[in-house]
C-alpha cells in the first residue's frame, strides 16, 4: 500500500527467540533538486522482497545492487551510496579520493585507474629454501570515472598452482568473489596479469609486500572497500549466519542422534566430531547490509549529507528531509504507535534520488494475531522529526515490541 508517498508493508516473522513478531516497513523515495532541496519522488520506490543485482539474475555472477527490505532487525543503520566516482574537474587522474559525510560521520576511499601486479623471480632459490621477491605494481592509468561497484574493490578469484604439478586451482576470495587483487601464491600463475583493486581504504592500501595472502585465513584478508551493499555470503558478514538461536538445542540433539547411529569401529573420527559439534548461531549483525565501516547509529532523519567526487558535478550536498512516518496499528486494543527506526539510507547521486527505509517490530502473542496482521487497521501520517519524538514520549500509546 502507498500512503503519503510511503510504500508500506507488514508481515509476520519468527523472531530470533522463536516468538512471532510483526515487521512493519515504510519506504519513501525523494528527488534531489538542482537547488539541493528534497521533494517527494513522483514515482514511488517499491519495497523489495528479493535482492536486485547489478547485472543479470544470477547471484553467483554479480554483486547486489540493492538489497531486499525484509531484514528481521538491524543493529545500526545501513548507509549506502550507489553510483560512480568522478575525477576532480573531469580531467583524467591516476588516483583520487572520494568522500561521504553524513552528519558527524565521514568516510574516505581512494580510487585508482587500472593497474596490475607483475611477478618477479625469487631473490634466492635452492632445494632447501626460496626467498621470494615481492611483485611490482604498474602505475595506474589515468581515468575520468570508475564505477563504485565491488567488482572494482579488493577480491576476485585467486590462481594457485599445485606443488609439483601443472594444475592451477581457482580460489574465490572470502570477502568478495567479484573483485580484483586476491592473491594466495607468489608465482607467475598467481601474479602475472593480476588486476589490482581500483577502490581501496587509504588507511590500508595494498602494497607489493602485503599482496600475497594465506589460504584459508579469511580474518587476514583485506576487507573490500566500497559504499554499496555488502554480500550476505561474504566475510565478515557471513560469520554472523547460522541457525536461529532458539533452534540450537534441537540441532545439537539431531547431530548427536546422527553420531549415535554410526558404527564406533568404522566411524570413530566422525562420531567424535559430531559429538563436539556446536552449530553457528544467527546474530542480528547478519542483517547489516552496508559495506564495512558504513553501519552508523540510527539517524534522526534531518542529517546533512555531502558527497565528494561521487556525482557528475563533483560535489553534492543536501539535508535529509526531517520528516518521518508515524504508523499506528490496531491489534485489538485500539490504535497504537509502532516505533520505527530509519535503518537504511540509499543515495543515488547520478539519479539525484534518495531512498529512506524505516523499520519497526510488534510482538504477536500467537498465530491468531499473525494471521490478522496483514488486514489489521493501520494508519500512516508524515510528521516532523520533533513531532515524531514527542509522539513517542507518550509511552501509553506505544504498541508492545
Amino acid at each position: 500500500m502507498n500512503v503519503d508517498g510511503y510504500e508500506v508493508e507488514r508481515f509476520p516473522l519468527q523472531d530470533l527467540d522463536g516468538g512471532l513478531v510483526g515487521l512493519v516497513v515504510a519506504k519513501k523515495a525523494w528527488t534531489i533538486g538542482e537547488d539541493r532541496v528534497l521533494r517527494p519522488a513522483p514515482d514511488p520506490e517499491p519495497i523489495l522482497f528479493a535482492n536486485v543485482l547489478e547485472s543479470g539474475d544470477d547471484p553467483t555472477a554479480s554483486p547486489v545492487r540493492v538489497e531486499a527490505d525484509t531484514a528481521l532487525v538491524k543493529p545500526k543503520a545501513d548507509l549506502v551510496v550507489i553510483g560512480t566516482a568522478y575525477a576532480p574537474g573531469g580531467d583524467p587522474a591516476p588516483s583520487f579520493d572520494v568522500g561521504l559525510t553524513f552528519g558527524s560521520f565521514r568516510r574516505t576511499l581512494r580510487v585508482f585507474g587500472p593497474r596490475r601486479a607483475v611477478y618477479r623471480k625469487p631473490v634466492r632459490e635452492t632445494k632447501k629454501e626460496v626467498v621470494y621477491s615481492p611483485p611490482l605494481f604498474t602505475e595506474p592509468t589515468p581515468v575520468r570515472r570508475v564505477a563504485m561497484s565491488f567488482t572494482n574493490s579488493y577480491g576476485g578469484v585467486a590462481r594457485y598452482r599445485l606443488p609439483d604439478s601443472e594444475d592451477v586451482l581457482e580460489i574465490p576470495c572470502p570477502c568478495n568473489p567479484f573483485g580484483k587483487g586476491y592473491c594466495v601464491q607468489n608465482s607467475p600463475e598467481g601474479l602475472d596479469g593480476l588486476d589490482l583493486p581500483q577502490i581501496e581504504d587509504p588507511a590500508a592500501l595494498l602494497t607489493p609486500e602485503t599482496l600475497v595472502r594465506e589460504i584459508g585465513a579469511p580474518e587476514n584478508v583485506p576487507l573490500a572497500a566500497g559504499l554499496g551493499f555488502f554480500g550476505s555470503g561474504w566475510y565478515p558478514r557471513v560469520a554472523y549466519a547460522g541457525v536461529m538461536p532458539h533452534e540450537v538445542d534441537r540441532v545439537k540433539a539431531q547431530v548427536r542422534e546422527q553420531a549415535a547411529a554410526l558404527d564406533p569401529d568404522k566411524d570413530a573420527a566422525a562420531i567424535e566430531m559430531l559429538r563436539d559439534f556446536d552449530p553457528p548461531v544467527l546474530a542480528p549483525e547478519f542483517f547489516q547490509g552496508a559495506a564495512p565501516g558504513l553501519a552508523v547509529p540510527f539517524p534522526r532523519g534531518d542529517e546533512s549529507v555531502a558527497l565528494k567526487n561521487l556525482s557528475p558535478s563533483g560535489h553534492l550536498a543536501f539535508n535529509l528531509p526531517g520528516l518521518r512516518p508515524l504508523v499506528t496499528l490496531d491489534l485489538g486494543r485500539g490504535p497504537e504507535i509502532v516505533p520505527l527506526v530509519l535503518d537504511t539510507v540509499v543515495i543515488l547521486p547520478e539519479e539525484m534520488r534518495l531512498l529512506l527505509t524505516f523499520r519497526g517490530r510488534v510482538s504477536l502473542g500467537g498465530p491468531e494475531l499473525a494471521e490478522s496482521l496483514p488486514t489489521a487497521p493501520m494508519e500512516l501520517h508524515e510528521t516532523s522529526v520533533g513531532d515524531y519524538e514527542r509522539a513517542l514520549s507518550d509511552r501509553k500509546n506505544i504498541v508492545p515490541a
